[in-house]
C-alpha cells in the first residue's frame, strides 16, 4: 500500500466551511439591517400618513353599534332594528394594523 491510498484529513475543509458560513450570515445580517435602516427612515419622513394610518384601523375596527330598542332593553322583542355585531379580537387589529403599514411601505418604495 502506498501512503496516498488512505483517507484525507478534513480539518482544513471544515475550517473553510465555517468561515464562509460565518461570511454568508454577515452578508445577510448586513444586507437586512439596510433594508430595515431604509424602511425606518420612509416610516420617519412620512410619519404622520402612518400615525392616521394606523388611528384609522384602530378606529374602523373598533366601531361597534348598539341595539335600537323602542321599550325595554331586557326584552328582545322590544327592539325594532337590531344591528350586527363585529367583535374582533387585539391579535386581528394588531395583524391588521401591521399588515396596512406594509402595504403603504412598499407603495411608497415603488414611488422611490
Amino acid at each position: 500500500m502506498t501512503e496516498h491510498s488512505g483517507p484525507k484529513p478534513r480539518g482544513r475543509r471544515r475550517r473553510g466551511l465555517l468561515r464562509r458560513t460565518v461570511r454568508i450570515v454577515r452578508a445577510l445580517t448586513l444586507w437586512g439591517s439596510d433594508l430595515l435602516h431604509d424602511d425606518f427612515s420612509t416610516v420617519w419622513r412620512n410619519g404622520r400618513l402612518f400615525f392616521g394610518l394606523v388611528l384609522s384601523t384602530i378606529g374602523l375596527l373598533s366601531f361597534a353599534s348598539d341595539r335600537y330598542c323602542d321599550g325595554n332593553t331586557s326584552s328582545y322583542y322590544a327592539c325594532t332594528r337590531p344591528s350586527t355585531y363585529y367583535y374582533y379580537p387585539w391579535w386581528a387589529i394588531i395583524l391588521v394594523i401591521v399588515g396596512s403599514l406594509l402595504i403603504v411601505l412598499w407603495f411608497l418604495r415603488i414611488r422611490k
